[in-house]
């Protein structure tokens, strides 16, 4: 639709005009902005309340170095390190991971999570939407919107003037595609270190100038239609309403507030630890508290300018006993990971907003059980662990059991799509709700199943 073509763009009629918009969502307007009502009654739980923090562990994370140690394994298997004992009882986890340790009873781990997919963009895309991508992964990747774009459409802004989904930053191809939901629900990027002098955030640096001015254009077009609205026309006018509140979260004052670390007392930000991952991991707290409703923290991007090994991934596939506790004179991933997600937990449950806030940190798949020659794991998609928090989850849960060598679950395993039903379930969005038309037939939110366990 152009606006130039003025004569015959505003010849279309009501039925019509209602329908602007709708082709990639597959819902009414009417449905769409409405929907967090009807997901609430669905689930028992109000979304307005609720947010998500999603950790990507990006290269795949070793379950054996985290949450699922193997001491009785031959040595081949074990590793080096040995398990701790944590706040929970028969519960222990990779000694490297002291401060994660005292709260287990906080959160939950799944121990029986397994995918398909060993593939850095498959795997990845299976965690970030439930849908395997098959074959043709270029392609089909990109059909399935990310969880957090899903939330998006369905939930829409939390608060005014707050863009629903955050990444932190976006970490492109693998993770972050809005799929056929269109470019207008993807993630809203923070690429820049929280650490720099002049850190700050502006709608320019969120979402690039030509972004800015589209959106400009889009609201006059939406002006011009909603005048020939007649009054049955209401759909339209709440989408008029919807790129409104978009274009309100550009030019508003709360994401640059949210961004102010500086105003944060120096010990906490010590406490998440002073390197531009910790840093990332405090602004999700702050994006959470000014209206964001689903943040994403790539690890992957905390070693900015680092030349050496995987560039700060979990993809060790040499040397990963090293990479993980230090990596060119700076942390390595399990050591920040273990701070500044306690750090995190505790922060949120000191300000009564840990029930409220969702946290999920995964990878796209876990490490293969031997390790190898150059002393390090490679792909394995057959088994891995998941940790979560907050959002209702029951703290002190382990669900499933991999076998004596970490190799395969040895009890009902959880897919991908299970985690995606899970979360969804968490946010008061109904799993199972099919929304978008597509043949042969209609495609769910998630085919999983919510893993009730973790809601005892």
């Amino acid at each position: 639709m152009q606006c130039r073509d003025a004569k015959r763009t505003y010849q279309m009629g009501r039925r019509q005009a209602l329908q602007v918009g709708t082709g990639l969502f597959g819902l009414s307007l009417y449905d769409l902005l409405h929907a967090s009502q009807a997901q609430a009654a669905a689930t028992g739980r109000a979304p307005k309340e609720m947010s998500c923090i999603f950790f990507f562990l990006a290269g795949g994370p070793s379950h054996f170095e985290t949450f699922d140690p193997k001491p009785e394994a031959e040595s081949g298997i074990r590793g080096l390190w040995g398990p701790t004992s944590t706040s929970v009882p028969g519960t222990f986890i990779c000694e490297k991971m002291p401060q994660l340790a005292q709260l287990m009873h906080k959160v939950a781990l799944v121990r029986s999570w397994q995918g398909i997919d060993g593939r850095h963009d498959g795997g990845s895309q299976h965690v970030m939407n439930g849908f395997p991508t098959g074959p043709e992964s270029n392609a089909s990747r990109q059909h399935y919107p990310n969880m957090g774009c899903l939330v998006s459409a369905l939930q829409g802004a939390r608060t005014p003037g707050v863009p629903p989904h955050v990444g932190i930053p976006v970490a492109g191809r693998y993770t972050d595609p809005p799929g056929y939901l269109g470019k207008a629900l993807a993630a809203f990027d923070i690429k820049r270190d929280p650490l720099a002098a002049d850190f700050q955030l502006s709608e320019q640096l969120l979402v690039g100038q030509q972004r800015l001015d589209d959106r400009r254009q889009l609201l006059s077009q939406m002006d011009q239609l909603s005048q020939l609205a007649d009054a049955g026309g209401e759909g339209l006018h709440l989408h008029d309403h919807a790129h409104r509140e978009a274009f309100d979260t550009l030019t508003s004052g709360r994401l640059r507030q949210a961004a102010r670390l500086e105003d944060e007392p120096a010990a906490l930000r010590e406490r998440y630890g002073m390197t531009a991952y910790g840093q990332r991991v405090l602004l999700s707290r702050r994006l959470i508290e000014a209206g964001v409703r689903f943040v994403t923290i790539n690890q992957a991007v905390q070693n900015e300018g680092r030349t050496s090994g995987t560039g700060g991934t979990w993809d060790n596939h040499d040397g990963l006993f090293e990479k993980m506790l230090s990596l060119d004179g700076q942390p390595g991933n399990l050591v920040e990971l273990d701070r500044s997600l306690s750090a995190l937990i505790e922060d949120l449950d000191q300000r009564g907003r840990l029930e409220t806030t969702l946290i999920v940190v995964m990878g796209e798949f876990g490490r293969t059980p031997r390790i190898n020659s150059k002393a390090g794991r490679d792909h394995y998609p057959k088994a891995g662990s998941v940790l979560l928090a907050g959002g209702g989850i029951s703290g002190g849960v382990v669900v499933g059991a991999t076998d004596r060598q970490g190799a395969e679950p040895n009890t009902v395993p959880h897919s991908p799509a299970d985690f995606a039903a899970t979360i969804y379930h968490a946010l008061g969005i109904d799993a199972h709700r099919t929304y978008f038309p597509r043949k042969p037939r209609p495609t769910p939110i998630a085919d999983g199943h919510v893993i009730k366990e973790l809601f005892v």
